[in-house]
């Protein structure tokens, strides 16, 4: 005899984001290799593809569809030789999610990229700033105005802008004029 289950808190409430995906192979050159304005796409018919070397040429693509397009939009996985992209064309939340064999990169709306890489460090760029968190905990930042560190644990920290260099130390605190 089975015994009957309920749906947990959290099943019964999981709103339903996609409701379909479907396989194909972008063609992006045609049979004489001349490059095509738009990739020619073919759904395999036993769902099975294998991953071409060069995704110029072709690649293989999951076109995932969105349950309710009002509130999500439809996304692409592309399997590369060396890499998965996940991408849609959102205009104010992530672009695309590239995993490689080392680090998974998050591009956002706004143009800022994040990577997380292998070891657990963090990288964040955007128009204004970068920003490190090293695997150690140490982070740096750089900004138009100045550039700060502090170490792993917390008890060294420094900025330096262009006239000035603070630090906190072990042995002090340190505040004076930059030499030119």
């Amino acid at each position: 005899m089975t015994k009957a289950t309920t749906p947990t808190t959290s099943e019964s409430t999981i709103r339903r984001v996609w409701k379909s995906a479907q396989m194909y192979i972008a063609f992006h050159k045609d049979q004489k290799k001349r490059q095509r304005d738009e990739p020619k796409l073919w759904p395999p018919k036993n769902g099975s593809a294998s991953i071409h070397g060069d995704p110029a040429e072709q690649e293989v693509i999951v076109v995932v569809k969105a349950a309710e397009s009002e509130d999500t939009q439809d996304v692409q996985i592309k399997l590369h030789p060396n890499r998965i992209v996940v991408r849609r064309d959102e205009e104010s939340r992530w672009q695309g999610v590239a995993v490689d064999d080392h680090s998974v990169t998050v591009r956002m709306a706004d143009g800022t990229i994040i990577e997380v890489r292998h070891d657990g460090s963090v990288k964040r760029r955007s128009a204004d700033d970068e920003t490190h968190v090293e695997a150690d905990g140490s982070i740096f930042k750089w900004t138009e105005y100045a550039e700060s560190h502090m170490t792993g644990d917390g008890i060294e920290m420094s900025r330096r802008t262009e006239d000035r260099i603070a630090s906190i130390t072990y042995d002090g605190v340190v505040d004076r004029a930059r030499k030119r």
